[in-house]
């Protein structure tokens, strides 16, 4: 009697995974169909989901916080089902250590790691669909004299498929990897629009919208650890 009930719960306990795996992947052809046939509404709302989660993840080991920060306010400029943008806000990497606050990397190389960081998130991470093209722009925001705040650039990178297939996901030279894609930085001399040649302009969000969105992301993120 009991060998019985053990195959019955066992057959029972296939059948139900069987129907979950299959509804599962139902959903999935579901989402692939709609986004390839152009839906921006459903995209949209993929990314919405597909970021969220990302938010609420734990940090991979040795993940510098700043770093951590900077991928939590990323914010969607512009996509469709071939080509994704994004924006980020970086701040210096600044760590107590020994009671001090020291800052530990600034601003440009936390941007630089974000950078390669988000690329990868965008080609290999979202669900249902496979970009052939990504950008990622990185502000980050500094006080003038005046008081006035004021949002600059630091860099925007734009990289194709067949670029992130080749490049080494598991080594810490950013720096190769942001030169071997069409990256630009900015300098005293050479500011950086990132619309100029971008891989997708947006029609229904302003730069002061994106940079609002990630400056809300930053500021939610340091009240949740407790900073604000």
């Amino acid at each position: 009697m009991g060998l019985g009930l053990a195959i019955v719960a066992c057959l029972l306990t296939f059948v139900v995974v069987g129907i979950m795996v299959f509804q599962a992947r139902f959903a999935a052809r579901a989402w692939r169909r709609t986004i390839a046939a152009g839906d921006s509404q459903v995209l949209a709302a993929l990314l919405d989901q597909t970021f969220e989660a990302w938010r609420n993840s734990r940090p991979p080991r040795r993940t510098p916080p700043a770093d951590w920060r900077a991928l939590h306010t990323a914010a969607v400029v512009a996509a469709d089902r071939e080509r994704i943008r994004v924006s980020l806000l970086a701040e210096p990497d600044v760590r107590v250590v020994e009671g001090q606050r020291v800052e530990v990397a600034g601003a440009r190389e936390v941007a630089r790691r974000a950078a390669v960081r988000m690329v990868e998130r965008l080609m290999y991470e979202v669900p249902h669909v496979s970009f052939a093209h990504a950008q990622v722009d990185v502000l980050t925001e500094y006080r003038r004299p005046d008081g006035a705040v004021t949002s600059l650039c630091l860099l925007s990178t734009r990289v194709t498929r067949e670029q992130a297939a080749d490049a080494d996901w598991e080594g810490d030279d950013h720096i190769a990897m942001l030169t071997g894609w069409e990256t630009r930085e900015d300098a005293p001399e050479a500011p950086v629009d990132p619309d100029v040649g971008a891989v997708i302009l947006s029609t229904t969000i302003t730069a002061a919208e994106v940079i609002q969105a990630a400056e809300d992301a930053l500021r939610a993120e340091r009240e949740k650890d407790g900073e604000a």
